[in-house]
């Protein structure tokens, strides 16, 4: 482990090591540029050479299963190897608590975004899942290939995602949605979204919470990837019991009142745990 802070004293110096906390901070530095030059490059291998050649396989060999399907396993072996790396060279530890449900679906996920890695963390636990996506990442010339080729389903579309997620949770698919919208600020919960409120209430089916918690906060939406904190960052991925919004259907109010109150019923669910710290 490159980044142990917690022995330095006021001198500076690391004293498990017996070598100044400076060059700690640079080895980590230097190990963290390592992880994302990979990750990088793991992500236009991805997009320039691998999906094309598996298309390219697939129709040779006259696969059945879906070019999505097959890209977003590709996304999940991509993000394992990213998600291994960065613990094998001490940059992060991630306790697993229940994540082994995500792996056979059909569910409707939604998650917290503390960081930038949220995705890769449950991507490497989920061969399959169909991300709702922001414009912002559909557009990034970076990442737009490798999108379009899983087929995630965009934000901005308004009835078309939640008819288009609905579809692929009948399908046996699962959908992950971030119903914060974007990365969650440094002074608490952004507001939610009603769109994984509305996509459960039409496809009928539970909503399966995943708590992400990151101590001490780092990768935040901003904030620079060298930027790090002064102790080793410790990731949970937490999987909650399955929320059930079928109980609110049947008022007066119709679906979009039940939608709403749904929508509150999540906020308020992950808004508890980030007061008591465990999101």
């Amino acid at each position: 482990m490159f980044w142990e802070r917690a022995a330095v004293g006021e001198s500076g110096w690391d004293g498990a090591r017996g070598a100044p906390a400076s060059w700690s901070r640079a080895a980590h530095l230097a190990c963290r540029a390592i992880a994302f030059a990979y990750y990088g490059a793991a992500g236009l291998t991805l997009a320039f050479l691998v999906l094309p050649l598996q298309r390219l396989a697939a129709r040779l060999a006259g696969a059945r299963t879906s070019a999505d399907l097959r890209a977003q396993r590709a996304i999940h072996r991509a993000s394992r190897s990213f998600v291994r790396l960065m613990e094998g060279l001490g940059l992060v530890r991630v306790d697993w608590r229940g994540t082994e449900v995500l792996a056979h679906g059909p569910h409707l996920v939604i998650a917290n975004h503390p960081s930038l890695i949220d995705t890769p963390l449950l991507t490497c636990c989920m061969p399959q899942a169909d991300f709702v996506v922001s414009p912002e990442w559909s557009e990034n010339p970076y990442l737009r290939r490798t999108i379009a080729a899983a087929g995630y389903l965009r934000s901005d579309r308004g009835a078309r995602v939640v008819r288009d997620a609905v579809e692929r949770l009948r399908a046996g698919r699962s959908v992950v949605i971030y119903p914060e919208g974007s990365r969650t600020p440094p002074e608490g919960l952004r507001r939610f979204h009603r769109g994984a409120a509305h996509i459960a209430l039409a496809a009928g089916c539970d909503l399966l919470p995943v708590l992400i918690q990151v101590t001490p906060r780092t990768l935040m939406k901003g904030q620079r990837w060298n930027d790090v904190p002064d102790r080793l960052p410790e990731w949970r991925v937490e999987v909650g019991e399955p929320i059930h919004p079928a109980d609110l259907l049947g008022g007066s109010e119709g679906r979009a009142g039940a939608a709403r109150r749904l929508n509150a019923m999540l906020q308020d669910y992950f808004e508890k745990r980030w007061d008591r710290g465990e999101c």
